[in-house]
Formats: structure tokens, sequence, C-alpha cells
């Protein structure tokens, strides 16, 4: 069941990536553990330099490293289930969002709106749900970041109160600072979506109408189309990638300007008596432990949040698109008969009037799914082999588990045929529409075919576009 809320909703990106809170809010509370275990090693440090080392006391040492070796454990146990948790998250929200986009696409009555290409469906379906899926680390690291810098604030400020209150206010400034500098990636993130998302489509688009390209001479065409489709890309990927540079540089910069800062004025108060060796070394490592808390808070905002963003804007345009076919709940089954009808031109009146979603076509040229002919036809091992044998299908070498290979090199025309005819009949539809369904297969195949269809269908229509003499004879007469 989906988690998902509606692509009406005003905040449906924040809804979405806090749609699985009963694991995001763990791995959220376990990932603050792994950083403040990070942030507790240069202060075990100190103190064992302090109790230890300054006095040459072993058994001190000993216990130390002993409570050193137990917060390397901990650390260990509370990232692996915080990362367990956080990806599994991610990989539902992903797969809810991949459900949800190929739902819409697949829906009977079609997609409203702009005509849309097959390159550009693929990329909201594959790559735009994943970038917000990507997302749902927003909801896990940004919480251990702020607690890391609180944590170090509170440590700092125990050891030399000043200190740890300049720390307090450091990390704020730090993270605007970082949020300031990542503004133009933010914008040039969203362009350079666009632009790839473009190229892929565009290529996708080449691949799927290759055949025709090559037969109507457009090749030198297609290709300038696409070459500007990927220099594009190829430009404002440059040109975000630049924006990102700039970011890393700056919040580097801040970074080491702080920890030269805090580690000067630590030196300072050493030296004046204020703090023992312990306590500087335990400054030191949590000023340069809270560095990457404090610039990464930004650089995840620009580099994933914005581009969720403008994934996000793409999938609920799509999701919130009218039906391309007006829905007739009330309509009623027209006068058609069960058994098979035979047509040679237009798409009759009786079909016409009938809803989208009451019936199924099977075109002449079917995709073929790279895997097994069972998994083509249908997620049912006995509802696939009882359709193979309705299509005749069921003599193919290795039957069931053939492998098939990307879009079904390994089969030949009429074994293509037969078992996409399966997959339609395995569908069971209340109409079923065929065109040209056994135009690669041999007449004594095509015999048994229609035999069995009209066997198998004979309490619902069966609507055949075809000159087949066999079809013709199985022809419902009125």
């Amino acid at each position: 069941m989906s988690s998902l809320p509606a692509p009406g909703d005003k905040r449906w990106l924040l809804k979405t990536v806090f749609s699985q809170k009963q694991r995001t809010i763990p791995a959220a509370v376990l990932m603050a553990v792994t950083f403040v275990c990070n942030g507790l090693t240069p202060v075990v440090v100190g103190k064992a330099v302090d109790d230890a080392i300054a006095s040459s006391s072993l058994r001190s040492l000993v216990v130390w490293v002993a409570v050193l070796i137990g917060l390397f454990a901990v650390n260990a146990a509370a990232s692996w289930f915080s990362r367990g948790l956080f990806n599994w998250a991610m990989l539902l929200i992903a797969h809810q969002l991949r459900m949800a986009v190929t739902d819409r696409i697949t829906h009977p009555r079609g997609i409203g709106g702009r005509r849309r290409t097959a390159g550009e469906l693929l990329s909201i379906a594959s790559t735009d749900t994943q970038r917000v899926a990507n997302a749902v680390f927003m909801t896990v690291f940004p919480v251990a970041e702020v607690v890391s810098i609180v944590y170090v604030a509170v440590m700092v400020g125990l050891i030399y109160l000043p200190l740890g209150l300049a720390v307090l206010l450091g990390g704020p400034i730090i993270v605007w600072c970082s949020l300031t500098a990542a503004r133009p990636l933010r914008k040039r993130s969203s362009v350079r979506q666009a632009a790839l998302a473009q190229a892929a489509a565009t290529a996708t688009d080449v691949v799927e109408g290759l055949r025709i390209i090559k037969g109507i001479g457009a090749v030198d065409t297609v290709r300038r189309r696409y070459a500007e489709a990927s220099d594009n890309a190829y430009d404002k990927t440059i040109f975000a990638n630049a924006a990102q540079a700039r970011l890393n540089a700056v919040t580097t910069g801040i970074g080491s300007l702080y920890v030269i800062v805090v580690g000067c004025v630590a030196g300072w108060l050493a030296l004046q008596g204020y703090l023992s060796v312990g306590e500087l070394i335990t400054i030191i490592g949590l000023t340069q432990f809270i560095i990457t808390p404090m610039t990464m808070l930004g650089r995840n905002i620009a580099s994933r949040w914005a581009a969720a963003q403008a994934s996000g804007a793409r999938i609920v345009d799509l999701l919130n698109q009218p039906p391309e076919f007006a829905a007739d709940d009330t309509a009623e089954l027209p006068a058609l008969r069960p058994g098979i009808h035979v047509e040679t031109g237009e798409v009759p009146d009786y079909l016409a009037r009938l809803p989208r979603e009451r019936y199924l076509v099977a075109p002449h040229q079917a995709d073929i799914f790279d895997g097994t002919v069972g998994s083509n036809v249908s997620a049912d091992a006995e509802s696939a082999a009882r359709a193979l044998w309705v299509a005749a299908a069921e003599d193919i070498p290795g039957g069931h588990d053939r492998e098939v290979g990307d879009n079904g090199g390994h089969l030949s025309g009429g074994q293509r045929q037969r078992v996409a005819l399966a997959r339609a009949i395995a569908a069971d539809p209340e109409v079923l529409v065929l065109i040209e369904p056994t135009s690669a297969v041999d007449s004594v195949t095509e015999a048994t075919i229609v035999e069995r269809i009209a066997a198998t269908r004979a309490d619902k229509p069966t609507v055949v576009y075809t000159s087949s003499p066999a079809w013709l004879a199985q022809e419902v007469r009125a």
C-alpha cells in the first residue's frame, strides 16, 4: 500500500520524503548517535592524555582504551542500523514513486495535456523518481548534523564556557554562509536536470524509432537534434559543476578559517593556564570534527533538495494531468456478441463508444521485455502456461523459462508474436482487440491459434483486425 500523499497536495515533496517516518526517525536518531560517538573520540583521547599519559598510569590507559573500543563498537552498530533503515526508506519511496508514475503512464484513459514522448516519460519514471527518493537523505543527516553542532558547543562549554558559546554562535554562521554560497548551485541544478532529462528523452526516442529513422533517411537530422540536446546538457552540467566547485571552495575555506581561529584561541588559553594539554587536544579534535556537519548541511540542501524539487515538479505535473479520454461510468457494453468479430476497416461504432478501460488492444508490433517467456506473459505461472497454450506457444524451446533476450532478440518473429498474443490472452479483458495477431506464423499454427482463442474466449467478445481466412471462418454471425 502506497504511503505517498495526493499529487495535488501543496507540500507533496515534503510529505513524500517524510512518508516513511517509522524508518527515517529511528535512522535519524541512530545517525545522531553515530555522529556523537565520532565527536566523543577526541574527548576520550583528551581524558586519556590527562589521566593516563600525564600520570604514566597504565591502568588508566587500559581503561580509556577499553572505553574507546566500546565507543567504536557503538558507533559501528548505530551507523549500520541507521544506514540500513535509511536505505530501506529510500528504496520503498523510490518504488512507490515509480509505481505511481508507471500506473499513470499506463492508465487506459491516457494522459491529457501536452503530448509527452516515450523518452520523457521514461526519464520521469526513472531519473526523477530516484532523485526525489534520494531526498530522504535530508530527513536523516541534517538531524545528526544539528545534534553534532549542539553537542560540540556543550562539550567545549564544559571545558571553557566562553569558547563553547563562540562555537554555538559560530555553527549557525557557518551553516548560513554555506546556504548563501549554495544559492547559485540550487538554481543551476534545476536547469542542469532539465537539460539532462531532455538529452535522455531524445536518446530514448531515437533508439525506439531507429529503424524508421534509417528507413526514411533521417539519420543526419536526428543526429543533429541529439547533438544539440547533448551539447546543451553538457554546457548546463559544466555551469552547475562550476557552482558546485565554488561552493566547495567557500565552505572549505570558511571551515579552515574556523578551525584556525578556534585552535589559536585554545592554544592561547592553554598557554595562559586555562586549559590542560588534554583539554587542548579535545577542543582541537572537536572543532576539526564539527567542520563536516557544519559545511555539509548547506551542500546537501543545494545538491539534493534542489534536485528533488525540480524532479518532484515534473512528477507532480504528470500525476496531475487529466485523462485524455473522458470516463463514462454509466455506459453499458454495446450490443457485441461473445466470440470472434473480424474487422478490416476503421474502428467500428460499437468499439468507439466503449469506455477505453473496458477493452485491451494488442498491437501488431508488441514489445517483449528482457526476461523469461513466462515473465513476459503473466506473473502467475499457471495463467502464463494456459495463455501460452492458447497462443500455440507451448512448443517454444525452453518453454516457460526460456530467456527471450533484449526486446525478444532470442526468439523468432513467430515466437515473439505468439508470446505477445499470450500476454494479451492472460490479461483476460472484457473486450480483446487484436491487430494482425497471426501474420508471422504458418497457416497450420494460425488455425490452431484461432481455434483455441475462439474456445477460450467463447463468452467474451474478441475483435480481430485482419483479412485472414482462418479468422473469417470463426467469425460470429449476427
